[in-house]
């Protein structure tokens, strides 16, 4: 892993400890998904929202796993960039594995087409740390067939891009 690689998972870091107290526990970790269900109005009983924070729950549950050395349910920037980084990680018999991935496209997906639209996706560029004008550029690079929607194929090679750059 790169150095800009590492700096862009330690930002992730500290986007999600929420309190600055130097660690990410379970509060920390799931206050993002909740953020954007409020955002997006989506009620957290809802099917939809349900899945999206147990899947949620699973990662946070591997994050632990694989990273939390010293066992305390809180991972510190040094216990996040080893898990991010580590071959374990990305490894696909990973619990929950595209999970999330799969959950945040059905959410994203608000008029439930099978797609996201750039205003669906727009909706969401808050809670992925862009401002407006860079992610419908962004958007415009994801859609790879110049159709206006994102399938879940280009979303899913999106979510990898990011992981991975």
């Amino acid at each position: 892993m790169t150095t800009t690689s590492n700096n862009a998972i330690l930002e992730e870091f500290r986007r999600m400890d929420a309190d600055g107290d130097g660690v990410v526990d379970r509060t920390d970790f799931l206050r993002a998904p909740r953020k954007l269900l409020a955002a997006l109005g989506i009620a957290e009983d809802s099917p939809k929202a349900q899945a999206l924070i147990r899947a949620n729950e699973t990662q946070w549950e591997s994050f632990l796993f694989l990273g939390d050395a010293d066992r305390d349910g809180r991972l510190t920037s040094d216990e996040y960039v080893t898990t991010r980084t580590s071959p374990e990680f990305r490894s696909p018999s990973r619990p929950g594995k595209g999970e999330v991935c799969q959950t945040l496209f059905a959410v994203l997906d608000g008029d439930d087409d099978g797609s996201i639209s750039q205003d669906e996706f727009l909706r969401a560029a808050d809670f992925l740390c862009m401002p407006p004008a860079e992610a419908a550029s962004y958007f415009a690079t994801l859609d790879s067939d110049n159709d206006g929607q994102l399938s879940d194929k280009e979303f899913l090679k999106a979510v990898k891009r990011f992981y991975t750059s």
